[in-house]
């Protein structure tokens, strides 16, 4: 039997510090939406560093919500993040440990082809007309050097 001896990936190569000692950062919000609105409406909830790693405690509370659908993205791709049906449950953690988007820089998770630098902000989008008023409250959750 083979014995192996190896790290985690932040021990390899050079070292992310957004990986290795990363400060958690949350940004809260209230976004509240008009029975009026339409599709195309965007609403930024937050601001994130490019290099930043998504946490899994992101979570949003979609039950409020005036659309039946949920999408949490950037300014041009609305569902960067993820979407979810507002009939699903009451809260939605759109990252999750393990998944495609665990570990990598915002940019990457987000499906950039390239660091934009600086910040990334984002954005609940409508992709239809709001079916009544409501409110998303939530927390952006990321790791940071």
């Amino acid at each position: 039997m083979a014995v192996v001896n190896l790290k985690a990936d932040v021990f390899t190569g050079e070292q992310d510090p957004a990986k290795l000692r990363g400060e958690t950062v949350t940004t809260t919000f209230t976004v509240a939406n008009g029975a009026t609105d339409s599709a195309l409406s965007t609403y930024k909830v937050g601001s994130i560093p490019a290099e930043a790693i998504f946490d899994e405690a992101t979570m949003l509370k979609v039950d409020a919500w005036g659309f039946a659908n949920v999408y949490l993205g950037t300014k041009t791709d609305n569902d960067a993040v993820g979407t979810v049906a507002k009939a699903t449950g009451t809260y939605w953690s759109p990252i999750v440990l393990g998944d495609g988007k665990h570990g990598l820089p915002a940019w990457q998770a987000l499906g950039l082809a390239a660091n934009p630098g600086g910040n990334i902000d984002l954005y609940l989008h409508a992709a239809a007309g709001a079916t009544g008023a409501g409110t998303c409250k939530g927390k952006i959750v990321y790791r940071y050097r």
